[in-house]
């Protein structure tokens, strides 16, 4: 392919290519994004007609994040002026004080008082657990706790006739609850005597109950929250203003377009109506669906996580990065590691080494943190759908990327092939697994129909489809890894810069 440009582009740990297939990677890209985006669009009027709403109605997470922050902007700016003063005013022992100052009557404002005394207690209990300090407690009430809630949420009509409510609710147990549990750890081998000082309580509540993060997270690991015990000076200060108000300019743009987006891209409503989908006629084209409600559920992420990540990195913390744009994820475990990199942190720092390192098999500590994952994001069908595909998607990746680098798939492989056609061998096995990954993903963002629509889509409606599938995928999954071996490489350089000041 494409021998008449023999100057190839700077090698990126060992990838080769050159600038004609460049070219038709990224050509292959954007052409089927503008193709996707026009399928879509092209059908805006009619999907309003039908649904009835001049936006697409079935973005609930969205929907239900625009209502709070619509409810709570006033708990933001008290936020922010509070945890600006105490930055000056306030001993840096105290500033849990501070957080709680805002997270506590935010709640009472918020909640129903029953409510209340529900996540009082659950904040009660893990403190006792924390100050006994054994681990195995720690996992008990944590077990305990992630069923009581399963519980709670089947039987939302009991609790609450308002599901905004309930379902704020619901998201504040949930993310309070892997916070008490990170707590309970960062403090089981310490003296319990310093559970008892009132700085420590404080700093309980300012971290367990920290607002920018309490609704909308991201996970915050006790870790990554006392380094605000670290004094700051004023250079320092400046610079964290400069970031904040970057920070909220651009998730605020962002917002924009994905509200725009809502507005002509109805691909939430498409994933609740499955026979909405159909109207789409092209079988290539329907794959379109799948993509843009990855996207969607992408930007949905950047900005509730966005904020919550702008405040906390504002309030002195170090928060876990941004959720990774979906167009530069190639490999599933990636999606793992750098979609909600808070929660991976939680499931492999407190479930999966720790049995690792307790002797269970790595298979074993795979499938009982994948357990965890099933539970927490809550028992339902598609839930254990979502949860069981990415499993084993994770498990065969797992297994390939074993064979790979082994001695003989070099020797009778790359050395045969080279590395251009080794890689592009590797793009073709690894873009196939990949869209199995998608489809996994369907089934939790969008619905199981629409899971089950799109898989039929792609595997029984002939080869042509399949293959111009394939190949779309094969052609993202170079581009990914192009894109990626350059976020490492900033990275790592990034790295390097912060060890050196």
């Amino acid at each position: 392919m494409a021998y008449g440009s023999r100057k190839k582009v700077p090698k990126l740990q060992g990838y080769h290519f050159y600038k004609r297939e460049l070219c038709l990677y990224f050509g292959v890209y954007f052409a089927y994004l503008i193709y996707g985006l026009w399928i879509l669009f092209d059908l805006r009027k009619v999907l309003q007609q039908r649904s009835g709403f001049t936006r697409d109605p079935f973005n609930y997470e969205l929907d239900i994040f625009n209502n709070y922050v619509r409810s709570n902007w006033h708990w933001y700016i008290v936020h922010a002026i509070i945890a600006t003063g105490s930055k000056f005013f306030f001993n840096r022992d105290n500033i849990g004080l501070a957080f709680a100052c805002v997270s506590i009557p935010s709640l009472l404002s918020t909640l129903q008082f029953r409510m209340n005394i529900f996540l009082g207690t659950m904040l009660l209990i893990f403190y006792l657990v924390s100050y006994i300090g054994n681990r195995k407690l720690i996992w008990f009430a944590t077990a305990l706790w992630v069923a009581v809630l399963n519980i709670l949420a089947l039987n939302i009509g009991n609790f609450s006739d308002e599901q905004d409510i309930f379902y704020t609710f619901s998201v504040i147990l949930f993310w309070t609850l892997l916070r008490c549990c990170s707590f309970a750890h960062f403090w089981a081998d310490i003296k319990k005597v310093d559970l008892l000082k009132l700085s420590t309580v404080t700093h309980y509540l300012g971290y367990t109950l920290y607002f920018p993060t309490l609704v909308n997270g991201p996970f915050l690991d006790y870790k990554r929250y006392i380094v605000i015990l670290k004094k700051k000076d004023a250079y320092t200060f400046f610079n964290e203003v400069k970031y904040f108000a970057y920070e909220i300019v651009r998730i605020f743009f962002w917002w924009l377009v994905l509200e725009l987006g809502m507005r002509y891209l109805f691909v939430h409503y498409m994933a609740v109506e499955t026979d909405k989908a159909k109207l789409v006629r092209s079988p290539f084209g329907r794959h379109a669906i799948g993509y843009f409600l990855g996207l969607s559920f992408f930007m949905t992420y950047f900005v509730k996580y966005g904020l919550g990540i702008a405040s906390s990195r504002y309030d002195g913390m170090h928060p876990p990065s941004k959720p990774q744009c979906i167009g530069h994820v190639h490999y599933y475990s990636n999606m793992w590691k750098h979609f909600d990199q808070g929660l991976y942190e939680f499931l492999f720092d407190y479930i999966y080494q720790p049995l690792v390192n307790a002797n269970y098999s790595k298979f074993v500590s795979t499938v009982l943190t994948f357990a965890f994952v099933f539970m927490w994001h809550g028992c339902q069908t598609e839930i254990l759908i979502w949860t069981v595909m990415n499993f084993w998607c994770l498990i065969f990746e797992k297994l390939l990327k074993h064979a790979m680098r082994s001695t003989f798939y070099k020797s009778c492989i790359e050395q045969n092939l080279g590395k251009q056609l080794s890689q592009r061998f590797h793009a073709i096995i690894f873009s196939q697994l990949f869209i199995v990954a998608a489809f996994a993903n369907v089934f939790f963002i969008g619905s199981p129909e629409m899971g089950v629509f799109l898989i039929l889509n792609a595997y029984r409606n002939g080869f042509a489809n399949y293959l111009a599938l394939s190949f779309c995928c094969y052609c993202f999954f170079q581009c990914s890894e192009l894109i990626s071996m350059k976020l490492w490489k900033e990275n790592v350089k990034w790295k390097r810069k912060a060890k050196s000041n």
